[in-house]
């Protein structure tokens, strides 16, 4: 005979304060206009990705150096 468990289903009351908790804080935390603004912007991006634009490029690099610079060489001796 099989039995079919349901334990682990079911939020211990700490678990729902919790969770409460967690939901009514949330609100509080997200600036609306920040997520207005993240939300436009994604939009954007899906739009951009149906049309198969490559998205810009964000960051560039100014200049690459390898190793450690030495005292002389930052104060411009």
């Amino acid at each position: 005979m099989k039995r079919h468990s349901l334990q682990g289903t079911n939020l211990s009351a700490g678990q729902r304060r919790t969770l409460e908790f967690q939901e009514r804080c949330k609100a509080a935390f997200l600036n609306p206009v920040l997520t207005l603004s993240v939300e436009e912007t994604l939009k954007k991006v899906d739009q951009l990705k149906e049309q198969g634009v490559k998205p810009e490029k964000m960051w560039s690099i100014d200049y690459q150096s390898h190793g450690t610079v030495s005292v002389a060489e930052w104060m411009g001796y």
